[in-house]
């Protein structure tokens, strides 16, 4: 199962206002939609799903993928695509618990935490290493810009003509060293800033 952050779309979504006193389901239904772990255009009740996974992991019973199914109300092979955010998350995982006084296993999926705080911890951790993995994507970008507006302010007269390639280099890189340029520098070079 792909694992994608970019598909978790995060809603501002609060409790109703105009209810003047609010179920556990009602707040079900924000977190799911808060979480963005509920696709968009689905008839899932991802809420009801969240409920029934808490209730499991006090148990600690593990829920097949048929149960999951049966709670959201759909196929078992829609079920996969409708807990794949869970997953990607990791606010829900495929686990083995050992059956007391048995040599058996029980498999299935549960819920990493047994609150719902801990599965917003979860969430944070996961979306805040994305963000991490991108800021560093985007110091490489910002190194690259850098390094390209550098080279275009040299002066041509202080540039020499490659032997090799026919293109000017600055007296700086002259010798029997090439510059090296990547493939994401030449893409970026080609556009117009």
């Amino acid at each position: 199962m792909k694992k994608k952050i970019s598909d978790i779309v995060l809603k501002n979504v609060n409790p109703p206002d105009y209810k003047s006193v609010l179920s556990s389901d009602d707040l079900a239904e924000v977190l799911v939609q808060r979480l963005g772990v509920q696709r968009k255009l689905s008839r899932a009740n991802h809420a009801k799903l969240l409920k029934f996974l808490l209730h499991a992991r006090k148990n600690n019973t593990p829920l097949d993928i048929e149960t999951i199914a049966r709670v959201l109300g759909v196929s078992v092979s829609q079920t996969y695509e409708e807990i794949r955010k869970w997953r990607t998350l990791h606010l829900l995982d495929f686990v083995r618990v050992q059956v007391k006084n048995s040599n058996h296993f029980m498999k299935g999926y549960m819920l990493s935490g047994t609150s719902v705080n801990q599965l917003v911890d979860k969430a944070t951790s996961s979306i805040n290493a994305f963000v991490r993995r991108t800021r560093r994507i985007a110091k490489d970008f910002d190194d690259y810009i850098a390094a390209e507006i550098a080279r275009e302010a040299i002066p041509s007269k202080q540039r020499k003509p490659d032997s090799t390639t026919g293109k000017t280099q600055s007296s700086e890189d002259s010798g029997d060293k090439k510059p090296e340029k990547s493939r994401d520098s030449e893409n970026l070079s080609e556009l117009d800033i």
